[in-house]
């Protein structure tokens, strides 16, 4: 991983965020390299500068992102493939964190950097020129809510490619229910009668999951995605969500990936919170985060039985459904990997709560199999 801890003291929670942002980028270039376009389009909608301690800004998500691309080209590049082209996009509207991009900008001149000045909404019709062809990911982080999601959904939907979200989870929390904030969350969910579908959510969801929810519904609505899963990030001294990474996707395998990126970013997670803890576990951070993620994480129990029940209610409302359609379903809504599903069905099947027939020699269902409830 790009990140190191060492420069994130404070701000554990951007490391994480950092982290996964690398992981999945590092895939995503392979995936596309590999077979879906020569170019990688990567466009950082609210670049800063912020806050970073390192005068290279090694700590800025740009420049982990440009050096994990870059190292994915180069990589290619020494196997054969020679024509693989990666262009960035950062867009920065406070004037002083401008400066610092066009600076550094000029310091990695031999990349094919632009440089946009301004809100990332006014910014979209120039981008999608300089985006022109390939495959585009685009990183969005602002430092809250208040921007224009109409305008940015539409800018996605016409890119071939995918988008991270960083939903501010914990002030959207603290705010959504305030009228003075309304008008701003109209905003943040391209919808400004939003209110009254907000309060017609289940109170016990809270603020923050009724908010999730009418935006995801409104990015599918909009058609910027098929598939939106989530990853939390906690805040680093305390038992409550932060943010989440929401992907936007129209790939099966991009899903798939996602949930092995967090597998693998949720275990470094819970190993940073422990090095913090005062006093220390009797375990290692290593020893103490494979308990926890055994009891809390992805593809723990807990997650199994929700997926069981998910399983059921789906094919209750539709009879049958094939198995690629059924697994999306439960990766994207859970935290479940494909390896977690496979095994969910076959106990399922095994005890009798669900019926499908395999080829010979497959143990587990292929992406055709035809899976229903007991007759």
């Amino acid at each position: 991983m790009e990140a190191q801890l060492s420069s994130y003291k404070g701000r554990e929670h951007s490391y994480i965020k950092h982290c996964f942002l690398t992981e999945y980028l590092r895939a995503a270039a392979y995936k596309t390299f590999q077979g879906r376009s020569e170019v990688f389009n990567f466009v950082d909608a609210f670049a800063g500068p912020w806050r970073v301690a390192n005068e290279d800004y090694s700590d800025a998500s740009f420049d982990q992102a440009l050096r994990t691309l870059e190292s994915v080209r180069a990589d290619l590049q020494s196997r054969g493939r020679k024509r693989l082209k990666v262009r960035f996009c950062f867009c920065e509207k406070d004037p002083e964190s401008m400066n610092k991009l066009r600076k550094y900008a000029r310091m990695r001149h031999e990349f094919e950097i632009s440089i946009f000045p301004g809100k990332f909404e006014d910014n979209l019709g120039q981008i999608a020129e300089v985006c022109r062809g390939g495959f585009t990911f685009t990183f969005i982080d602002p430092t809250g809510w208040n921007i224009r999601s109409d305008s940015i959904l539409r800018f996605l939907k016409d890119r071939e490619g995918e988008f991270l979200l960083n939903f501010m989870a914990e002030p959207v929390n603290r705010h959504a229910g305030y009228q003075l904030v309304a008008s701003s969350f109209g905003r943040f969910l391209a919808d400004p009668n939003w209110n009254a579908q907000f309060e017609n959510l289940p109170q016990e969801w809270g603020n923050e999951r009724r908010v999730l929810h009418l935006l995801r519904r409104q990015i599918k609505n909009l058609g910027a995605a098929k598939y939106l899963p989530d990853f939390p990030i906690l805040n680093p001294n305390e038992e409550r969500v932060k943010m989440r990474l929401l992907l936007g996707t129209f790939s099966d395998k991009g899903l798939e990936v996602f949930r092995d990126v967090q597998q693998k970013v949720e275990r470094l997670q819970i190993e940073t919170r422990e090095q913090l803890k005062s006093p220390r576990s009797l375990f290692t951070p290593e020893e103490s985060a494979a308990l926890q993620q055994g009891r809390a994480g992805i593809g723990c129990d807990k997650y199994f039985l929700e997926a069981d029940a998910l399983v059921v209610s789906k094919l209750q409302k539709e009879t049958h459904t094939q198995y690629a359609r059924l697994a999306n379903c439960v990766i994207e809504q859970l935290p479940m990997r494909k390896p977690d599903v496979n095994k969910l069905l076959v106990r399922m099947k095994d005890r009798g709560a669900v019926k499908f027939d395999l080829p010979k020699g497959r143990r587990v269902p292929q992406s055709t199999t035809r899976i229903s409830l007991p007759s």
